[in-house]
This record gives structure tokens, sequence and C-alpha cells, in this order.
């Protein structure tokens, strides 16, 4: 009973900052949740390659994610106690796959967008957004 306490405490102070962060836009905790995460678009580039970059960083969180997944196998095999442990389960369990799933499914989508570009032609650079 006292997991589901913590995660509805959890809940509380993520729904009060990200509230806080739309009443005050300029502070830093604004600027932290909503700034652009990514390679950022350079004047001239071709659409096509500005997507390549984004799936080769997509692809770069994959692994991490993937290389922690690996560290937490080898570290229950090392010390068995940590089944006991919820934060460990629920961080190597599933919030490290759901990361590396998500950042796959992302790369996946930017090569897929990459390469029809490159073979039925579309938007031929970005705009710079700075």
């Amino acid at each position: 009973m006292r997991q589901f306490f913590h995660i509805a405490a959890f809940w509380v102070v993520v729904v009060v900052a990200i509230r806080a962060a739309v009443c005050f836009p300029h502070s830093l905790l604004a600027r932290v949740f909503f700034s652009h995460f990514g390679p950022v678009p350079m004047r001239g580039e071709a659409k096509s390659s500005y997507l390549l970059r984004c799936a080769r960083f997509g692809g770069s969180w994959f692994m991490q994610a993937a290389f922690l997944f690996v560290v937490g196998c080898v570290a229950l095999n090392w010390h068995a106690s940590l089944a006991d442990s919820l934060y460990f389960l629920v961080l190597w369990a599933v919030i490290t796959p759901m990361l590396g799933g998500v950042a796959l499914l992302a790369s996946l989508w930017a090569l897929a967008r990459s390469l029809w570009i490159r073979g039925f032609g579309g938007a031929r650079s970005t705009q710079a957004t700075h």
C-alpha cells in the first residue's frame, strides 16, 4: 500500500512542476521542460540529411538503453537481492526498455522518412530555427 502512496506523490509533484512551468514560461524550470531536445536543423541542410542525423541520435539513445539493460542483467546476476528492490525493478524492467523502445521507434521513423524523401523527393532544405 505504501508504494501506491509513493506513486501518487510522485505524480502530484510532476503535475505541479509542469503546471508551475506553464505559469512561468521564462523560468529555468520551463526552459528545462520545454527546450528542444535533439539535433537542430542547420541552415541550408537537406531535410533528408537532417532526418538521418535524427535517426542517428535516436539510435544512440537506443544503444545507451540497451547497454543499461545489460548492465542491469549483470547487476542482477551479481546481487540477486536487487530483485527485492522495487526501484531497481521499475528502472531496469520498465523505464529502460520503454525509453529504448521509444528511441528505436523514433530512429526508425526518421530513417524511413529520410529514405522516402531521398527516393521520392520532398523539401530540399530545412529552415533554420535560430
